[in-house]
């Protein structure tokens, strides 16, 4: 019964591979309450197929892994070993059981089981945890449609942990939104960013996360910015250049990706296959870029409408592609939205990070080590998750059975920051009020059992 699942807590919803943990399950509302311990029966069946005697096999009836099952006060606790890095489905029969050990396949037909999935990981990802952000954004101080901070209060809304308004040309408007909601200590987390146009450039760059702004640094002394342009020109294989290609954009792309590495920034290579009545820059510009891997990281998934599906296609494509030739990179989702309302971008493409904290130094680090991946949910449909596999499918895991708990946490706090703005002073009381509520579920959804 999919929807008994709902009104239970169940915690935490990863632990440890290769070790003994205990799952808490408790009835949230008094129409769910778990019958008596003689009347449950728990089995559980590890996805991957990985067993706690090191065999891996198909062989998966449910009654290989050893069960420890207690009954305190109105929670249940289930004790199991959890092998390898893998999913497992904890099944509940509540009711009758004789039937239930017919078949597996009785829980679905007959719908009184309840089913709990559960993910245990290796160290190096156990003491990290999710986040879902943007940081290819804009807002009216560009050509967006609304102000830095109504921009950010929708994105809570929409359940972001982190966002970074990317204005094109400007770094301030970014500062603005961080300044409106800094009283605030709720747990999103505001950071500096600017989309980078240097002179004579077609390529869009992403700035994140730096402390000074590089179209200000390119501004403000053009002559020294072509002069040392040049420079990084000169220094570069004239095998590394296409035939016929204008090498100065190639330059200028890398002394921006020094600038904003020089800031503390990460720099992230955009859109390459966005097409108008051409692509935005050429194909072979494209190549040079990708040979001289300059960048921290890809925007694999970018703003595009339905209709413009192709444009992430051959980014997708040209991932794989570039994978193949040996070449790794982090690859990101980011919405490129100009207007959270007026058009649908604003949550279809976003970032999932697995990092240390929400602190902006662990955030980077994380993209940069690759501890991400690209997401696309277009009207909110079937996600499809992009990046290293094995971050795939724990990250698809997560975004199935925590994050839209997650999701609501963070609507309620937009919808609170929305009216704040229209200066509601309740609105602002219940958002002092709220405190961290979804820091506090994060934890308790990864807490060591």
């Amino acid at each position: 019964m999919k929807e008994f699942r709902n009104y239970l807590e169940v915690t935490p919803l990863v632990v440890p591979a290769d070790q003994e943990s205990t799952i808490r399950i408790t009835p949230l509302y008094s129409h769910a309450a778990l019958p008596p311990e003689d009347r449950i029966q728990v089995r559980l069946f590890p996805v991957g197929g990985y067993f706690p005697d090191g065999t891996s096999t198909q062989e998966n009836n449910g009654e290989r892994v050893k069960i420890t099952v207690r009954r305190e006060g109105e929670s249940l606790f289930i004790r199991a070993y959890f092998a390898g890095e893998q999913e497992h489905c904890i099944l509940l029969d509540l009711f009758d059981l004789p039937a239930f050990r017919e078949s597996e396949e009785w829980v679905e037909k007959d719908k009184k089981g309840v089913r709990i999935q559960i993910y245990s990981v290796r160290p190096d990802l156990y003491h990290l945890r999710p986040f879902k952000g943007d940081f290819h954004v804009h807002s009216v101080c560009s050509d967006g449609a609304e102000s830095p901070e109504y921009v950010a209060a929708r994105y809570r809304q929409m359940g972001f942990d982190f966002l970074a308004i990317t204005d094109h040309h400007r770094y301030r408007p970014s500062l603005r939104a961080i300044d409106c909601w800094k009283r605030w200590n709720s747990g999103f987390r505001l950071f500096p960013g600017e989309e980078v146009h240097s002179p004579g450039n077609p390529v869009h760059i992403i700035h994140f996360g730096g402390g000074y702004s590089i179209n200000e640094k390119a501004a403000s002394d053009e002559e020294r910015y072509r002069r040392e342009t040049e420079e990084i020109l000169r220094s570069i294989p004239p095998e590394e250049l296409p035939q016929g290609l204008d090498p100065f954009p190639v330059a200028a792309s890398e002394w921006v990706f020094r600038e904003i590495r020089k800031a503390g920034g990460l720099s992230v290579f955009c859109h390459p296959y966005w097409q108008t009545r051409k692509y935005e820059i050429c194909e072979a510009l494209t190549d040079a870029i990708f040979r001289r891997g300059g960048f921290d990281a890809f925007e694999l998934l970018g703003g595009f409408y339905e209709s413009q599906w192709r444009s992430n296609t051959c980014q997708i494509a040209r991932y794989g592609d570039e994978r193949a030739k040996g070449r790794t990179m982090p690859v990101v989702g980011l919405s490129d939205s100009h207007g959270t309302d007026r058009e649908k971008l604003a949550d279809w493409y976003f970032t999932l990070v697995l990092s240390e904290s929400d602190a902006l130094e662990d955030l980077l680090a994380a993209i940069r080590g690759g501890r991400c991946a690209a997401v696309e949910r277009i009207n909110g449909q079937v996600p499809h998750v992009y990046g290293e596999f094995r971050l795939v499918k724990y990250l698809s895991f997560l975004l199935q059975e925590y994050f839209p708990k997650h999701g609501e946490l963070c609507a309620v706090e937009g919808s609170l920051m929305l009216e704040t703005l229209a200066g509601r002073e309740e609105a602002a009381r219940a958002l002092t009020d709220l405190g961290c509520r979804v820091a506090a579920f994060r934890e308790k959804a990864f807490a060591r059992s």
